[in-house]
């Protein structure tokens, strides 16, 4: 071999090592900005999830709240009370709904906890139990207004029909409830789950 074949040859070796070295260092970079990427994405999606999470227990810890006085007051509200307490009763329930109408238009991540979550009471359950809810909240309303404008002898006969009705609008609400706590239980281990932690 003579020696440009030799002073060819290492150059050629050189310009291939430093070749090999750059597509390495290019091959490790794109692997090393694509894991930052995901870790991003992973800890952007578990602040979310952490977000949507919390928010959905502050709603749902409101609105048992809610459910709890409504049954309370449901239940209470066939026992002999002053016109002073019931009239103190219903401004508590009108502002506990107010409240209730405030705290959902005001708040969109509540309805965004199946994207983040599996309940087992999912939104569509929870839709069909509010619209349950409405109807046999009306029907006890409106056998309440017709026991306040009826004579004696035809209140008699109203009060089996409403004290059934507020007996089945109570055990709604105990059911929804029981789901709600079963909702607040499966966010809470799925978000310490996504922390590393059990419950």
């Amino acid at each position: 071999m003579d020696k440009n074949m030799l002073v060819t040859l290492t150059a050629l070796a050189g310009l291939a090592g430093a070749l090999l070295s750059q597509l390495m260092i290019g091959f490790f970079a794109y692997i090393n900005d694509n894991r930052k990427k995901k870790d991003e994405l992973e800890k952007e999606y578990r602040n979310k999830k952490a977000e949507i999470g919390e928010n959905f227990c502050f709603i749902n810890a409101e609105l048992m709240t809610m459910m709890r006085k409504n049954i309370d007051y449901w239940e209470n509200l066939g026992d002999d009370r002053s016109g002073q307490t019931l009239a103190y009763m219903r401004r508590e329930m009108e502002r506990l709904d107010n409240y209730q109408a405030q705290l959902k238009s005001g708040n969109w991540k509540y309805n965004l906890i199946n994207i983040y979550f599996d309940l087992p009471f999912d939104i569509d359950a929870i839709q069909q139990a509010n619209r349950r809810s409405h109807q046999l909240y009306i029907r006890v309303i409106d056998l309440s207004d017709k026991l306040r404008t009826a004579e004696a002898e035809a209140r008699e006969m109203l009060y089996p029909a409403y004290n059934m009705a507020v007996f089945e609008l109570c055990g709604h609400y105990e059911t929804v409830y029981k789901h709600m706590q079963e909702n607040m239980t499966a966010v809470r281990g799925q978000l310490l789950a996504t922390f590393g932690q059990t419950a």
